[in-house]
């Protein structure tokens, strides 16, 4: 493994992380309704499929289904519904008699970040697709040892969280300077940001022709 491979993997996960898109924007709305610990809940849930993706590119396709359409339309649509059910959850919870010093929101679990991020991960084609892609032309994905996969892990991880943590930090540390009518409209914005990426990836699940 050289430098120039460790290089050009941190830049390509960076860019597939910057990418516009379902993750970027519940990003954006945990970190605008929650704050980072539970953006960082999240991360988790995304990283470690994005780790397993990498596995499955170095072992090969022999461990992935053969129908990977099917199984892509039902882990979409199951995301989807998680999602929505995350916002609706979130809006049920909202607290108006909150004083100015207290959380008008309660914020989702470790567990339900974490789910979050993972089910989004696992439902995205695109993530393995990039792998595949990408790793064959900067390594020979069949001679991969435990330490090469290793180093290449901790790139993925390490790219991934510092777009994430990019703009989810301004957005976090904004909430201190937020009066507590502000932070409610703000939790609402979050919540319904969750609803429409849920609709979204539902949408993409549906198939093209009936």
């Amino acid at each position: 493994m050289t430098l120039d491979a460790l290089i050009t993997l941190f830049f390509g996960v960076a860019v597939l992380a910057a990418k516009p898109g379902p993750g970027m924007m519940t990003v954006a709305s945990k970190a605008m309704g929650e704050g980072l610990p539970s953006v960082i809940s999240f991360m988790v849930g995304t990283n470690l499929v994005k780790i397993m993706f990498f596995a499955l590119v170095v072992l090969g396709y022999s461990f992935l289904p053969e129908n990977m359409l099917f199984l892509s339309i039902v882990l979409k649509a199951v995301t989807a519904a998680y999602l929505i059910w995350l916002g609706v959850k979130g809006l049920q919870k909202l607290d108006p008699d909150a004083k100015a010093n207290e959380v008008i929101a309660r914020k989702h679990g470790f567990t339900e970040n974490f789910a979050a991020g993972f089910m989004l991960t696992v439902a995205n084609p695109f993530d393995i697709l990039f792998f595949a892609g990408v790793l064959p032309t900067i390594m020979t994905v069949g001679a991969v040892t435990p330490m090469t996969f290793a180093i290449c892990a901790f790139v993925i991880v390490l790219a991934d969280a510092l777009v994430a943590l990019s703009y989810a930090v301004p957005i976090a540390l904004s909430r201190n300077f937020l009066s507590r009518t502000s932070m409610r409209k703000l939790n609402i914005v979050s919540c319904a940001a969750l609803i429409l990426v849920g609709l979204y990836i539902g949408y993409s699940a549906m198939p093209t022709r009936f």
